[in-house]
C-alpha cells in the first residue's frame, strides 16, 4: 500500500486552503493545558500549531483556517501573528461540523483537514491529487487522500491492492491489513454532502457516509513516515525526551519557572512523572518545578502557601525557589529522595509529626483566621466518602464482590469513633512516599489536602504504610512514643480504627489508580490487606477481620493482580 516518496512538494495548482483542528477541551493534556492551550504546547522548541502550519505552507497552501475553544484568545492572538484566520467555536463541533461555518470560504476548493495536535517527519505531500473528487477517475471514486500508519490504535482497515479505507471501525484492530488514521487529509468539497448543516459531527462519519454512495477514501502510508499524536500527556512527554537531551526546557511552564528561579537554563531536566492529583514534576539541578492543576483540586493551588506556613512553624518542608500562578506552577528546593529509615530516623519522624498535628491548636485558640486556607474538615462526611471509594473501586471493580452487611456497620462504627477525637492538623497523606530524605535531613512533602481532622489518621498512615512493612515491635514502640508526647496513652486503643479507615481509603484508591491505567499500584492491594487485618483485629472489628481475610484468599487467587 506504500507509496513511498512519491508526494509532490510545492506542486504545480497546489491546493490552497487548509483547515487545521485546534479546538478542544484541553483534557488530555491537563496539567499543561490548564494555562496553554494544546496546539500552543511545544515540540522540540516549537509549538505544535507552528509545525504543521509550516508544513502546509511548504505545500503550497496559503489560506488557513484555524478553530479553536480552549482558551481561544491565545490560539487568535496566535494566528493574527502567524498569518492565520481563528475561527472561535463557542461550542465544539466536531471534526466535521468544523466545516459548516466555512463553507463558502472553501468554495468548492479541494483542502486539508489536519489535526493540530500531530508531529509528522518524512511526508511531502499526497500523490495522485488530481483525482480527488472526480467519480471515475483513474484510481476510481477518490473524495479524499488520508494519511496513515502503522504505529498507533490501527483501527482502520485498508484494501492492499488499491489503498482503500473499507472500515474505519474494526474490530480487527491491531491485526494485519489495519492502520492508524494520523488525522491528515486531503479532501475534496464533495465531503461536505456528507455533513450535517448544523451541529456536532465526525468528520470519519462523513467518509463512512460518503463510502455508502460509492465514494473512496484513498490511505497513503510513505515509507519514511514518522508519526505521533502528541494529544496526551504520555505522547507529549515522550516525544519531547527522545534523544541524549531533551526538550523540557521549552515547555512554557518549565522554562518561565526556572528563569524565575534563576536557574541555568542549560542544565538537564527531567520528568519526574505525573501524580494521580493532576500535576507534574520536573527536576532540575537543586530545583523540582511542579505544574498543576487546581480547577478540579483546590487544594494543589494551596501549596506554595501551606508551605510558608509550615516553614515559618518550624516544621520541615522543602524551600519556595519561585511562584508562577498564571501558569499553575512553582519551583521547590529539591528535597532529595525516599529512602529506607532505622526506627531511630521514624522516631525522629514521628516527632516532627506530633509538631505538624499540634499546629491544630492555633485553630482552638485563635479560630479559622490562624491557619491558612485548608481542604474540608474530616467528618462524616469523609469517612463515608472513604467507605463508598473502598466499596466501589476494591470490593465491586477489583473483587467483584458486594460489602458483608456487618462489616458496612462495623466501618460506619470506625468513622464515629473518629468523631469523638480532638481537632488537629492532619496532612491527609502522611506515608512513606511523602517523606523526602537528603542525607540525614528529612522533609514532608505532598501536605497541599492538609486539614482539621483526628491526628491518629496521620499516624495511622504512617505505621500501617502500604509501601513499608514496618515490624510489630517497631510500629508499637512508634505509637507508644507519639502517645507520650501527646499525653494521650488512650491513643494506643484508639490507633487502630484510624489505621482501619485509612487502609480501607488505600485500598480504594489503590483500586481507582489501578482502573485507570497505573496498574503498578496493584502491588500494594496485598500489603494494604495484610495490614488491615492487623488493625482489624486489633479494634476487634470482627466482621472486617472476616473480610479481610477473605480478600487476602481472593488476592492469592488472581495472583495479585
Amino acid at each position: 500500500m506504500s507509496a513511498g516518496r512519491e508526494g509532490v512538494k510545492n506542486p504545480s495548482g497546489a491546493v490552497r486552503k487548509a483547515v487545521v483542528l485546534a479546538a478542544g477541551f484541553g483534557t488530555r493534556l491537563k496539567p499543561f493545558t490548564c494555562t496553554v492551550p494544546k496546539p500552543l504546547l511545544p515540540v522540540w522548541g516549537e509549538a505544535m500549531l507552528l509545525r504543521i502550519v509550516n508544513r502546509l505552507r511548504e505545500m503550497g497552501v496559503e489560506d488557513i483556517v484555524v478553530n479553536c475553544h480552549h482558551l481561544h484568545e491565545q490560539v487568535e492572538r496566535w494566528c493574527a501573528e502567524n498569518g492565520c484566520r481563528a475561527v472561535h467555536e463557542k461550542e465544539i463541533l466536531g471534526t466535521g461540523g468544523v466545516l459548516n461555518p466555512l463553507r463558502d470560504w472553501l468554495g468548492g476548493e479541494d483542502f486539508y483537514l489536519v489535526n493540530g495536535d500531530i508531529v509528522i517527519e518524512g511526508f511531502d505531500g499526497f500523490p495522485c491529487r488530481e483525482d480527488v473528487g472526480k467519480r471515475g477517475g483513474r484510481d476510481g471514486n477518490v473524495l479524499g487522500v488520508c494519511l496513515v500508519s502503522e504505529e498507533g490504535p490501527r483501527t482502520v482497515e485498508v484494501e492492499r491492492e488499491s489503498s482503500f479505507a473499507t472500515n474505519w471501525r474494526s474490530d480487527d484492530a491491531g491485526m494485519a491489513g489495519t492502520f492508524t488514521y494520523c488525522g491528515f487529509a486531503l479532501l475534496s468539497s464533495k465531503v461536505l454532502d456528507y455533513i450535517p448543516p448544523s451541529g456536532f459531527s465526525s468528520i470519519i462519519e462523513a467518509f463512512e457516509k460518503a463510502m455508502n454512495e460509492g465514494w473512496f477514501i484513498k490511505c497513503f502510508s510513505p515509507d519514511e513516515l514518522l508519526w505521533t499524536d502528541a494529544g496526551t500527556v504520555s505522547s507529549y512527554i515522550d516525544i519531547n525526551s527522545a534523544g541524549e537531551d531533551n526538550a523540557f526546557a521549552d515547555i512554557p511552564h518549565v522554562k518561565e519557572s526556572l528563569a524565575a528561579a534563576g536557574k541555568d537554563s542549560g542544565e538537564k531536566i527531567a520528568f519526574l512523572g505525573v501524580r494521580g492529583s493532576e500535576r507534574a514534576f520536573f527536576t532540575s539541578g537543586d530545583a523540582v518545578v511542579v505544574v498543576y492543576d487546581d480547577k478540579n483540586r483546590r487544594e494543589n493551588a494551596l501549596y506554595a502557601s501551606h508551605t510558608r506556613f509550615l516553614a515559618d512553624k518550624g516544621i520541615p518542608v522543602p524551600r519556595i525557589l519561585a511562584e508562577k500562578p498564571e501558569l499553575k506552577a512553582l519551583v521547590l528546593e529539591n528535597a532529595g529522595k525516599e529512602r529506607e529509615t532505622s526506627l531511630e530516623e521514624k522516631i525522629r519522624i514521628v516527632e516532627a509529626l506530633y509538631s505538624f498535628n499540634s499546629l491544630g491548636k492555633l485553630f482552638i485558640e485563635g479560630g479559622e483566621n490562624s491557619l491558612p486556607e485548608l481542604s474540608e474538615s474530616f467528618g462524616p462526611a469523609i469517612w463515608k466518602w472513604e467507605r463508598e471509594l473502598f466499596e466501589k473501586y476494591s470490593l465491586h471493580e477489583h473483587f467483584s464482590i458486594q460489602m458483608p452487611e456487618a462489616a458496612a456497620r462495623q466501618l460506619e462504627s470506625v468513622g464515629e469513633s473518629l468523631e469523638r477525637e480532638g481537632k488537629a492538623l492532619v496532612h491527609r497523606d502522611f506515608q512513606s512516599s511523602n517523606i523526602l530524605w537528603k542525607d540525614s535531613a528529612f522533609s514532608f512533602i505532598d501536605f497541599q489536602g492538609m486539614r482539621l481532622g483526628p491526628a491518629v489518621y496521620d499516624l495511622a498512615s504512617f505505621v500501617y504504610d502500604p509501601y513499608v512493612r514496618i515490624p510489630e515491635r517497631h510500629r508499637d514502640a512508634l505509637i507508644l512514643h507519639y502517645s507520650r508526647l501527646a499525653g494521650r496513652p488512650e491513643i494506643v486503643s484508639v490507633l487502630p480504627f484510624a489505621a482501619v479507615q485509612r487502609l480501607i481509603q488505600c485500598l480504594g484508591a489503590y483500586g481507582r489508580l489501578a482502573s485507570v491505567g497505573q496498574k503498578q499500584f496493584g502491588r500494594y492491594i496485598m500489603p494494604a490487606l495484610e495490614n488491615l487485618l492487623d488493625a482489624a483485629d486489633k479494634a476487634n472489628l470482627d466482621a472486617v477481620g472476616v473480610l479481610a481475610e477473605d480478600l487476602i484468599a481472593a488476592e492469592k487467587r488472581m495472583g495479585g493482580r
